[in-house]
Parts: structure tokens; sequence; C-alpha cells
């Protein structure tokens, strides 16, 4: 699909240059603001928590068995998801602060999000009742129904990409959520799929980059002390990889806020001027809403 602009079509590689474009710029959002790493680092720890909680029961339901063990799993995924989803708004809410010339407080951002609890844990429910399905049918051994789920698994991800931007910004039905999030995803294809390119290149290269200072430094110590030296270099890498994990989290919530963001309220966030919203053109009065929340009041104040 193809978007006009002027006289012009917008093409898949413009867009994918525009998603680049989009990764940089969100970049830009976390080197000014990186108290934004700290939201993702708050859901890691508290999913971690969870699953550490659940562990003895979801070994204790799967000798079990009888489909208890399906029961452990949905309260499992129910609560991670949750937290997860949480925290990933109180992120999304915390860039538009940003767009918005305000730097964003930890917790003022997490209040703030409180009143999306309802939605929240509508999409929780439903999010878990679909992963325990696919877990249930990948179980079944059935290599028909195996492809007929990893079909449906990546539609599932395409409909929700959206999701938690729909959920901090817009009054939704438990039905429209989805909605309105795959109408987003579909109107701005080109360039999320550009901002996942970018993404995964430019994180993977702070990765890579990190990962040989870590060797670096670690590599000499252990010649002449191989046990603290050892430990060093897992102690590095295994900072690396949480950096690196809380770095592409943060990136992707700046970037589908942007999107979203544009799309509703149809201003240019100032961090993004190098970004051409134009190539979205038309399509913020598709899937803006006129009873939007958090862009123009509750994210404004």
């Amino acid at each position: 699909m193809s978007l006009q602009r002027g006289s012009g079509r917008i093409g898949f590689f413009d867009r994918l240059r525009t998603g680049w474009t989009l990764t940089k710029d969100s970049i830009g959002v976390v080197r000014d603001h990186p108290t934004l790493l700290l939201f993702p680092l708050l859901a890691g720890v508290a999913s971690a928590a969870f699953f550490v909680v659940f562990f003895v029961p979801l070994l204790v339901a799967n000798l079990i068995g009888s489909g208890l063990e399906y029961v452990a799993l949905f309260v499992l995924y129910f609560l991670t998801t949750f937290l997860s989803t949480y925290f990933a708004a109180a992120l999304v809410y915390a860039a538009n602060e940003t767009f918005h010339g305000r730097e964003p407080d930890v917790i003022d951002c997490l209040k703030a999000v409180s009143d999306r609890v309802g939605p929240i844990l509508v999409w929780s429910f439903v999010s878990a009742t679909v992963s325990v399905v696919l877990k249930a049918i990948e179980d079944s051994d059935n290599p028909i129904a195996g492809i007929l789920s990893s079909l449906f698994a990546v539609g599932w991800s395409v409909l929700t990409f959206f999701i938690v931007p729909v959920i901090v910004f817009e009054d939704v039905t438990p039905t429209s959520m989805f909605s309105r999030s795959g109408s987003a995803f579909r109107e701005t294809w080109g360039e999320s799929i550009g901002a996942g390119f970018g993404i995964t290149l430019i994180v993977g290269l702070v990765g890579v980059g990190l990962a040989l200072g870590a060797f670096a430094i670690s590599v000499p110590i252990a010649a002449f002390f191989p046990g603290p030296g050892i430990l060093l270099t897992v102690l590095l890498l295994g900072g690396v990889l949480v950096f690196t994990y809380l770095l592409s989290q943060t990136i992707w919530g700046i970037a589908k806020a942007a999107l979203y963001v544009y799309a509703v309220e149809g201003r240019r966030p100032a961090e993004f001027d190098t970004f051409d919203f134009d190539t979205l053109g038309g399509r913020s009065d598709r899937f803006g809403s006129p009873g939007a929340v958090g862009t123009r009041d509750t994210l404004e104040r």
C-alpha cells in the first residue's frame, strides 16, 4: 500500500527511511531524558519477581497436570502482562511529557496512568487467554495446528502493536482498543517496520560495542586473576544485556508514542524535527479520536 502526498507517492522504501529517522530521533529523546530507561527496568524487575514467586506453583501444576498447568500459566501471564503494560503505559505518558517540553517524573507518570487500570486489566485478561490458548495448541503436537497458531500469533502481534498508546491516549471499549490499534498499525506499517529495523540495528551495534568494551576490560584481568576476571566478565556482559534490553524497550515506547501523538494531536514533537511526519499525511483524521484522552486534556496538564 502506498500513500498520496501531494502529487507524489510515498513508497515502501521511503517509509522505511522515515522509520529509520524515527529511531534516531527516539534515541535523542533517551539521551536527553535517561530517566525513561527506568520504566522498562521497573517492569522487568516486577515481572521477574512474580515469575520467581510463581515458579514453584507452576512446577507443581505441571506435575499434577489435568489442565491445572494452564490455569497457573494464565495467572502468570495475566500478572506479568498487567505489570509490563502498566509500566509501558507510564513510559508512553512520560515520552509525551517530553514532547511537551516537560521533564517526566517517574512517580508522577505512574500515578497519571492509574486511571487506565481498567483497560489495562481487560487487555491483560485477553492477552493471557490468547497466550494460554496458543501454548495449548503448541503442546498438542499437531503440525497443522502449529502452523495456524504461528500465523495467528503474527496477526495478533500486528493487531496489538499500538495497544499501549491506544490505552493511554483514548477512551476505548474492550473491543475498540483492538480495532484502534490495528488501524494505527495499518496506517503506519512502513514506518513501524522501518523503526523495527532501525532499533534492531542500532541497539545491536550498541550492544556489540559495549560487549567488546567489557571484554577489553575483563580479559587482561582474567589473564592474571582467572577467577575474578571470569566473574567480572559475566557481570559486565550481564550489564550489557540488561542495558541493551532497556534501551530497546525505551526506544520502542518513544517511537510508538511519537507516531500516535502525531496521529491524535496533529502536531510535530520538537524532538522529531528531522522526521517527515508529512508522510503520514491525512492519517491523523482517520485514527485520531474526538474523545481521545491524554493529549489535549490529561496529558497536557
